[in-house]
C-alpha cells in the first residue's frame, strides 16, 4: 500500500512540475493590444554538446508609443540573451537573441523573462527548447 501510495505522489508531483514549465498560450500582461510576440518559444530540436545554440525571437509594436525592451534575464547562468537598447517604434519589430550554451547533455527546456515599458513589474516568457546530442560533439567540431 505505502509503494501506491508513493508512485501515486511521484506521478502528481511530475504532471504537475511538467506543466509548470509550459508557457501560458496568451499574453495577460500589460503587454497585451500593444505588444505581438511573434514567436515565443524556439524549439532548435538536436544541438551538438559544447556547441553554444542562438535563436531570435521577433516582436512586434503594436501600438502608438514606442516600445521598450527593459530587460531580459534568465535564472541559469547557462542562458544568455542580447537586445537592442534603443525603442521599437510603432509598427517595427525588434530582436531578442537568446544563446544556451550546451554544456549538458540532454533536453532542455530555457525561459528567459522579458520586461518592457508598458508593462515592467510583469515580465513575459520566452521558452528555448532542445536537447543536447554528446555523440554530435566529436563531428561537431571538425
Amino acid at each position: 500500500m505505502k509503494n501506491i501510495i508513493c508512485l501515486l505522489f511521484c506521478a502528481v508531483t511530475l504532471t504537475l512540475n511538467l506543466s509548470a514549465q509550459r508557457l501560458k498560450a496568451v499574453d495577460d500582461s500589460q503587454n497585451a493590444g500593444k505588444v505581438e510576440w511573434l514567436n515565443r518559444s524556439e524549439n532548435v530540436a538536436k544541438t551538438p554538446f559544447g556547441v553554444p545554440v542562438t535563436k531570435e525571437f521577433y516582436v512586434k509594436n503594436i501600438s502608438r508609443e514606442n516600445l521598450m525592451i527593459l530587460q531580459v534575464r534568465s535564472v541559469c547562468s547557462c542562458v544568455s540573451a542580447e537586445w537592442s537598447q534603443e525603442p521599437v517604434e510603432p509598427g517595427k519589430t525588434g530582436t531578442i537573441k537568446v544563446t544556451y550554451d550546451a554544456q549538458k547533455e540532454g533536453d532542455f527546456y530555457k525561459i528567459v523573462m522579458v520586461s518592457t515599458n508598458f508593462d515592467p513589474n510583469q515580465t513575459v516568457p520566452l521558452a528555448l527548447i532542445g536537447k543536447v546530442d554528446k555523440s554530435q560533439e566529436a563531428s561537431a567540431k571538425q
